[in-house]
């Protein structure tokens, strides 16, 4: 049979997902239906999603998985390095898979998050070391700021 495999009875396996399934049997985690649902929505979605958006699409796909588990295999998936997690400006935190290591910017107008390149702030990290003593993890926060489009939209608002 050519492509994925269902991983259960009722959701399709991405390589996302399996890689994200061979992970978590790697270090002695259990397969799941509520993981599948989570993660399966996480791929599925190609979005940065919050707990409860991603409860409810769990609902959809598996009615059985209640939200307090949802969250409680969200925790155990970020646990084990499947799912990140990253606290936007004033919203709740928002869950993707780990495919590459990224960061995230946030417009502050429009709320579109940006993924950028993980090596973006080496240069800033390594002034914080040399100078501070800090060791800077960018990865669960977004760098907040004023997207192109918002820029653009509000330079024709307020012409000079």
């Amino acid at each position: 049979m050519d492509g994925p495999t269902p991983v259960d009875g009722s959701l399709p396996a991405t390589s996302l997902v399996e890689g994200a399934l061979g992970k978590l049997r790697a270090v002695g985690g259990r397969v799941t239906s509520a993981r599948v649902a989570v993660l399966s929505v996480l791929e599925s979605s190609g979005d940065h999603l919050s707990a409860d958006d991603i409860a409810t699409r769990v609902q959809v796909l598996q009615p059985a998985v209640h939200r307090a588990t949802v969250y409680r295999t969200l925790d155990s998936l970020v646990e084990v390095g499947v799912v990140s997690h990253t606290h936007l400006g004033h919203g709740a935190a928002v869950y993707h898979l780990v495919d590459e290591e990224h960061i995230h910017s946030q417009c502050q107008r429009c709320g579109r998050i940006i993924d950028l390149d993980a090596g973006l702030l080496a240069a800033a990290a390594r002034v914080l070391l040399a100078d501070h003593g800090f060791v800077l993890d960018a990865s669960h926060s977004a760098l907040l700021g004023t997207c192109g489009a918002c820029a653009h939209a509000a330079s024709h608002d307020h012409p000079h």
